[in-house]
């Protein structure tokens, strides 16, 4: 049997179980399962029957709703190829906006340091570092297992990243810009997101408090009160983007919300000058 057909029959079944992007996920479970190539996959290659076992326990664990990332390991973010985990949020593509904001300021000033807030698997730290290796780059998180995945990646692309467990920033000193994509749904509505978020993405990376925004309100504070940041940006959900901006401008900062691809308030930005 070809690996191709035996992604059709997956598909089926996940189309069956209302798994969303049937075809994608099916494709991507039976390469991960045989170890083919994408050209391999579309120019027929069969799939051993050793793997075609691995991909029935895929199968089996993505049924249950487990997201395709958890199973394989790896997520791409921002071009570089990620380990993930069950202890820290799987990097979304909109993140990205936040390492092309921090990009941004870092032109004028390339050996700024930059500070990662609730760093997750590292990703934004991560891919700003490589990308201006100039700059000093820390990161940090509340959760233990979110910071070894960092530190597995920070190795992996050789990245100079500095990680410190803590609350928010409360762990360093200063920073010229702080990115942060802190948990911001709100409590009430998490149990309303979709199976493969709420039942095994961490709740500590996802719950923001009553309005989703405790966290976000937190930093803000602090980089309002002590850190001074030149740009501050946040990632925001729907609707959130005019409270949040509204409470930097009322810490004195300049404000600005930033799109993403799809047109929706992904970021607010704050500078104190």
């Amino acid at each position: 049997m070809s690996a191709r057909t035996a992604a059709a029959a997956a598909r089926a079944r996940l189309e069956a179980a209302g798994v969303p992007d049937a075809a994608f996920e099916a494709e991507a479970l039976t390469r991960h399962a045989s170890g083919l190539s994408r050209a391999a996959f579309f120019a027929g290659a069969p799939i051993a029957a050793a793997a075609a076992e691995r991909l029935e326990a895929l199968l089996a664990r993505r049924l249950r709703r487990e997201p395709t990332p958890y199973l394989t390991g790896v997520r791409e973010f921002h071009g570089l190829e990620l380990a993930v985990g069950r202890g820290a949020l799987i990097p979304r593509p909109e993140t990205e906006l936040l390492v092309e904001l921090g990009l941004a300021e870092l032109r004028e000033r390339p050996r700024a340091t930059v500070l990662d807030v609730g760093a997750g698997c590292g990703a934004v730290a991560i891919a700003v570092a490589v990308a201006e290796p100039r700059a000093r780059v820390l990161a940090t998180d509340v959760s233990a297992d979110a910071l070894r995945l960092a530190a597995r990646n920070a190795a992996r692309h050789g990245a100079a990243v500095s990680l410190a467990r803590g609350h928010l920033a409360a762990a360093v000193a200063r920073a010229d810009v702080v990115l942060a994509n802190l948990p911001y749904v709100p409590a009430r509505a998490i149990d309303a997101l979709q199976p493969e978020v709420r039942r095994w993405e961490p709740r500590l990376a996802l719950d923001g408090g009553e309005d989703g925004l405790d966290l976000v309100r937190a930093l803000l504070d602090d980089c309002g009160a002590r850190l001074r940041p030149r740009l501050a940006a946040f990632e925001v959900g729907l609707g959130q983007a005019g409270p949040v901006a509204a409470h930097a401008a009322a810490l004195g900062a300049e404000t600005d919300v930033a799109h993403d691809l799809a047109g929706w308030e992904r970021a607010v930005t704050a500078r104190w000058r």
